[in-house]
């Protein structure tokens, strides 16, 4: 299981690592609930767009959007997320949610959304902290022992002052926060997005 986030009615952002191995017929949305077992409305994936210079090696490139076989049916409760459109520097307020486990080593997914309040590190000063970072990434942080975990994976990374996708999941350590989230930058690679999201 993976998050992802609706970029338009008929398509999904997540990471490339969530789809690796699979095929369009493979997948099913989820949309319209903070909890997964109730009120949620499946519909099918049509195509699987991985992007073009994806590394699975790297992790460079980690992204993916998903054509869905209908629109989604727009409501307070499922809407299209903005792209951010700044180049991202350290210190941003951001908030993460995920449907991930709740410790490290768990197997189980989050049944309600869960919401952690983060800060940005730009490029630089992330790759400070992790000096495997590639271009194309953005990190966040938080307290120690807060922190995106297993089944993340293509959850979004959200600016707080206006609601805009900064990034997407892409990997982490451990689940501990003693070291950044490290998720798709969203600014770096918008062109690709409304290029292909159409």
């Amino acid at each position: 299981m993976c998050a992802g986030v609706l970029v338009k009615s008929t398509w999904v952002l997540t990471t490339a690592q969530c789809v690796s191995e699979k095929v369009a017929a493979d997948l099913k949305v989820l949309l319209g609930s903070h909890r997964l077992l109730t009120n949620k409305k499946t519909l099918n994936v049509n195509a699987i767009v991985r992007h073009p210079s994806y590394d699975s090696t790297t992790g460079a490139h980690n992204l993916a959007l998903l054509q869905l076989s209908e629109a989604a049916a727009l409501s307070e409760r499922v809407a299209t997320i903005a792209l951010n459109d700044v180049a991202i520097t350290s210190d941003v307020a951001s908030v993460f949610y995920g449907w991930g486990a709740l410790s490290y080593g768990s197997t189980a997914s989050s049944n309600t959304l869960q919401t952690l309040y983060r800060r940005t590190l730009s490029t630089s000063d992330c790759r400070a902290r992790l000096s495997s970072l590639v271009d194309g990434n953005v990190c966040a942080t938080g307290p120690i022992g807060q922190a995106a975990c297993t089944k993340d994976d293509g959850g979004p990374l959200v600016r707080y002052d206006s609601s805009k996708l900064i990034g997407i999941f892409s990997y982490g350590t451990q689940c501990s926060g003693r070291l950044p989230d490290v998720f798709v930058d969203i600014y770096i690679h918008k062109s690709w997005i409304d290029a292909t999201a159409v």
